[in-house]
C-alpha cells in the first residue's frame, strides 16, 4: 500500500524555500537546501515543484496577494464613509496604509531579491502586474473622492492615479532596501500629506492636517523588524 503524501508538505517547503533564498539569494540557492530546511527529499520537493524557480514565484505571489487584499480593502471601505466624518475618512486612510506598508515590511527580503534582480523577468513582470492593478485602483478610489467633495473637480483622474500610485511605489521599494524599520506612521503621513495638498479641497486639506498632527504626536514605538 502506498504511503499517504504528507498534507503538510508543500507548506513546509515553501517555508524552508523562504529561508534559503533570504539566506543564500536566488541564484545560490540549491534544491538540495530547500529538502533539508524543510525536513522532506528531493522527491518530495519534485512531487509539488518543478523547479526551484517555481517555488521562489508562488512565494512571491503569496506577498502580492496578500497586498493585494489590503488594497481592495481599502475601496471596500467606500461603503462606511456616507457615516464618517472627514477627520473618520482621513484616519481610516492612514490606517489602511499602515496595514498595507506593514505587510510590504514583513514581505520586505523577497521583495528586494526581486528588485535587485531575482534571476527572472517573470518575477519583475509579477510585480509590474500588480503595480498596474494598484494604479487602478487608485483611479477608482480618487473618481470616489472626486464624487464626494474630497478632492478638486478639476482632476484628471487617470493622471492623478498616476501621480500618486507612483509615489506609494517609490515609497515602497525604497521601505525594502531599508535595514532598520523606519517609522512608518512618519513615513506615510509625509506621503498622504504630499497627496492631499496636491489633490484635496480645502476643507479635506483642513481634516486631514488635523488627523496628521494628532497622530504625530502621539508616542509611537519604532520596532527594528
Amino acid at each position: 500500500m502506498a504511503r499517504p503524501s504528507d498534507p503538510s508538505a508543500r507548506n513546509r517547503l515553501l517555508a524552508g524555500a523562504r529561508r534559503v533564498f533570504l539566506e543564500h539569494g536566488l541564484d545560490r540557492a540549491k534544491v538540495e537546501d530547500i529538502t533539508q530546511a524543510a525536513g522532506l527529499s528531493k522527491g518530495s520537493f519534485y512531487l509539488h515543484f518543478q523547479n526551484k524557480e517555481q517555488a521562489f514565484k508562488e512565494i512571491l505571489s503569496g506577498a502580492l496577494a496578500e497586498l493585494g487584499l489590503l488594497i481592495a480593502s481599502a475601496e471596500a471601505a467606500k461603503s462606511d464613509q456616507p457615516e464618517q466624518t472627514l477627520e473618520e475618512v482621513v484616519a481610516g486612510w492612514l490606517d489602511r496604509d499602515l496595514q498595507i506598508f506593514e505587510c510590504i515590511w514583513k514581505h520586505r527580503a523577497i521583495m528586494r531579491l526581486v528588485l535587485e534582480g531575482g534571476g527572472s523577468p517573470d518575477y519583475q513582470h509579477l510585480v509590474e502586474l500588480f503595480a498596474e492593478s494598484a494604479e487602478q485602483t487608485t483611479q477608482r478610489l480618487i473618481r470616489f473622492g472626486m464624487a464626494r467633495g474630497y478632492y478638486r473637480d478639476d482632476l484628471d483622474p487617470r493622471q492623478a492615479a498616476t501621480f500618486v500610485a507612483g509615489g506609494y511605489d517609490r515609497l515602497a521599494r525604497h521601505l525594502v532596501r531599508e535595514r532598520r524599520k523606519p517609522d512608518l506612521t512618519a513615513w506615510l503621513i509625509g506621503a498622504q500629506s504630499l497627496c492631499v495638498r496636491s489633490l484635496g479641497c480645502p476643507h479635506f486639506i483642513q481634516a486631514a492636517t488635523n488627523v496628521y498632527a494628532a497622530r504625530l504626536s502621539e508616542p509611537r514605538r519604532t520596532a527594528s523588524g
